[in-house]
């Protein structure tokens, strides 16, 4: 074994570079056993904080999609009321002037149209479910034309569907040009690409 002459500091330190199995040794002389082994708790407590951390992230996210979607559908409706109450600046893009056609007229045209076989009662009980039926002028063809509307927080093919086949079942009854129509904040991919395949109006409102 090679002999140290040790004098200084730098001495020691050179020996102890040479021989590692002396400064484990050295370590054990100096440090206590808690000490020692104070690195590995640590490590361990940083794992278990991460690891709570990931939870609470994870609970907040779970916390935050439910109150989405406890909202969503109260957004809906506000957005409905909001429509309803000005609904040519909503359709402005499409119609020169915009008015609600009132219930009772509706329900009367239906009803008549059930009697005389022209619609079921399913097919009058689906357009009594629309969210808004107006009657205004189409701006490109000065047209008169009535307007099925559903509202959404977020428009899929579902609401556009639904759009459609009302329209289509109130266009019998009432003998006018339906078009079908849908408003919400948000819209599917997939409802958008029905919407590129259909005459559908679309409004998009910002929140």
């Amino acid at each position: 074994m090679k002999e140290y002459k040790i004098s200084n500091f730098a001495d020691l330190m050179q020996a102890l570079k040479e021989n590692p199995e002396w400064l484990e040794e050295l370590r054990r002389m100096i440090l206590t056993q808690e000490l020692l082994e104070l690195p590995k708790k640590f490590e361990n407590f940083r794992h278990r904080v991460e690891e709570r951390f990931d939870a609470i992230e994870k609970g907040v996210q779970q916390v935050k999609k439910k109150l989405d979607k406890d909202v969503w559908p109260l957004k809906g409706m506000w957005l409905e009321m909001k429509v309803a109450d000005n609904i040519l600046s909503f359709f402005s893009e499409y119609l020169s002037d915009a008015k609600a056609i009132d219930q009772e007229k509706i329900n009367k045209a239906l009803s008549l149209a059930m009697k005389e076989g022209i619609i079921s009662k399913e097919e009058r009980a689906d357009v009594l479910r629309l969210d808004l039926i107006i009657e205004g002028t189409l701006l490109n063809t000065e047209e008169p034309v009535l307007i099925a509307v559903e509202v959404s927080y977020t428009i899929d093919d579902f609401d556009v569907q639904r759009a459609i086949n009302r329209a289509k079942i109130l266009e019998k009854v009432m003998g006018r040009k339906v078009l079908p129509a849908v408003v919400g904040y948000k819209i599917t991919k997939k409802a958008q690409n029905l919407i590129e395949k259909e005459e559908v109006l679309k409004v998009i409102v910002s929140e």
